[in-house]
């Protein structure tokens, strides 16, 4: 099995064992991963970051695909794609709406919480909320009542609104501000 020790990588590959510099290698490609840096934004990621990234994928690299090291115009082609596809994966994890509490680190912000203001009523726990309340107001009401409320949620008009949304009042109360 091939490992990184302070800076060398033996590779070993059907009885061949070859050591090789592994940062002077490294060092080629990582215009690659500044360019990246510039052109995509991941979130919590300093400059550190994006170069151990980059020292990871280009290890791994070197790993599948040994002869990069002899083939210049090979290594920069497989590790951009191979690099760039990994950044895009992390911002896709991200970004995926499923695992928004894990966009922001958590900060206890405790006494002062009540300072804070709320920037978007859409939040991922006030929107699972409010779907909650959504469905168990729909158990409660009539197939004409849910034919409103399918109204009211798309925004348009109806004869006796105003007296619909005071009926549907008390199941939104926590959404107020």
């Amino acid at each position: 099995n091939p490992f990184y020790n302070k800076g060398t990588l033996i590779i070993t590959r059907k009885k061949e064992i070859g050591t090789v510099d592994f940062e002077s290698y490294f060092e080629t490609v990582k215009p690659i991963i500044l360019k990246l840096r510039r052109h995509y934004f991941v979130k919590l990621w300093d400059y550190d970051d994006w170069i151990q990234e980059g020292r990871i994928v280009f290890f791994k690299l070197l790993q599948e695909h040994p002869d990069v090291l002899i083939n210049e115009g090979r290594r920069y082609t497989y590790f951009k794609t191979k690099f760039s596809n990994h950044v895009k994966d992390t911002i896709r994890h991200q970004e995926s709406f499923k695992r928004k509490f894990n966009r922001m680190p958590y900060e206890e912000i405790g006494e002062i919480s009540h300072c804070v203001p709320q920037l978007n009523f859409f939040e991922v726990a006030d929107f699972i909320a409010y779907r909650d309340s959504l469905s168990q107001l729909k158990a409660t009401l009539s197939l004409e009542e849910q034919e409103k409320l399918a109204k009211v949620v798309r925004g348009e008009r109806f004869e006796g609104k105003k007296a619909f949304l005071r009926q549907i009042e008390p199941y939104f109360s926590d959404f107020k501000h």
